[in-house]
């Protein structure tokens, strides 16, 4: 698992700071299947976001376990690769979750 502190959570963050805020609603619906933050925001959430890592290449999409809020993301070469595939499934993907991996 990944630590939101770790050289892939620090990544993950510059990502979505750079995100407009639709992107970043989308990939939220992607990771939770929430649509909106609660009034208090992320504290407020059944569970906890967590980010954990799979033996994939940069060729594979993250996918997401919504019941868990838990989004398995490859190890990707660069911060270029994450950004772009992040992208990929907040704009193309962020309804259909399941099945991604």
């Amino acid at each position: 698992m990944f630590g939101f502190r770790s050289p892939a959570g620090l990544k993950i963050s510059q990502v979505v700071e750079g995100m407009s805020m639709k992107q970043r609603h989308e990939l939220l619906f992607f990771w939770t299947s929430v649509k909106f933050l609660p009034a208090r925001g992320f504290s407020n959430l059944s569970s906890r976001l967590s980010i954990f890592k799979v033996e994939k290449s940069d060729q594979h999409l993250p996918s997401s376990r919504t019941c868990f809020y838990k989004l398995a993301l490859p190890q990707y070469s660069s911060l270029a690769v994450m950004k772009q595939n992040l992208l990929i499934i907040s704009q193309e993907h962020a309804h259909c979750s399941f099945g991604l991996s």
